[in-house]
């Protein structure tokens, strides 16, 4: 997780990058499971934030799955993406 600008405040971005070898294997889904978990508990984050490339359907699938909630879509570093927000249930 790394803190990034939107909108001129400061967010907490969960964030994963894998060699293509590693694609479709699970481990996205249970990195970010992980870096939640410790967000929320270690960290006391009240909300972490993600956003993903539009064409990326596995990272917009494993977002969906983890729970996260589709805001809107924006334009980070020139380029279309979605971005969504998980609340801290706290």
């Amino acid at each position: 997780m790394e803190p990034f600008d939107l909108e001129g405040q400061p967010e907490v971005e969960l964030g994963y990058r894998l060699c293509l070898n590693f694609w479709g294997k699970g481990y996205a889904k249970e990195a970010a499971t992980a870096m939640l978990s410790y967000g929320f508990g270690d960290l006391k984050l009240a909300r972490i934030m993600a956003f993903v490339l539009l064409q990326n359907k596995a990272s917009v699938r494993i977002l969906n799955q983890l729970g996260f909630r589709y805001l809107h879509d924006f334009v980070h570093a020139g380029l279309p993406h979605c971005l969504y927000e998980f609340p801290s249930a706290l």
